[in-house]
């Protein structure tokens, strides 16, 4: 059951804003997707013990990052947008990287790309004007 704080977001809420939130999560669910599928490949036993709790608390972390824009916190923005902009500062040296990454699993790779995608997009819808005018009126 949602809060009254939760509710109340919901109710005045710009549909970038929502939108922003669902692909941001979409991309968490698939990234954590992907770490453990990567994990699987690459560890085994107590490493991949010690390695999953990292994984798992770190998008434990991230949701609640998600959690907190969708209820209106602009740190909570600020913090995606840092996040987004070192991610498209090394974009250009990553491409080669989802290039092998492709090469290497296809499936891997792929959600890779996806992820960042829909990490771009998602980041983006936050700054609309809309989302803009939202976010001033929750502080």
């Amino acid at each position: 059951m949602e809060s009254t704080t939760d509710q109340t977001a919901n109710l005045s809420r710009p549909r970038t804003v929502a939108t922003a939130v669902q692909l941001l999560a979409a991309a968490l669910g698939l990234g954590l997707l992907r770490s453990i599928l990567n994990l699987a490949q690459n560890t085994s036993g107590a490493q991949m013990f010690f390695a999953l709790l990292i994984v798992i608390a770190f998008f434990g972390i991230l949701f609640w990052v998600v959690r907190k824009i969708s209820a209106g916190k602009n740190w909570a923005r600020i913090l995606v947008l840092i996040i987004m902009l070192v991610l498209i500062l090394f974009l250009p040296f990553a491409i080669p990287a989802y290039l092998h990454e492709v090469r290497r699993s296809a499936l891997l790779g792929t959600l890779s790309i996806i992820i960042t995608l829909l990490q771009l997009i998602g980041t983006a819808l936050l700054f609309t004007k809309q989302s803009n005018l939202w976010f001033k009126t929750r502080r």
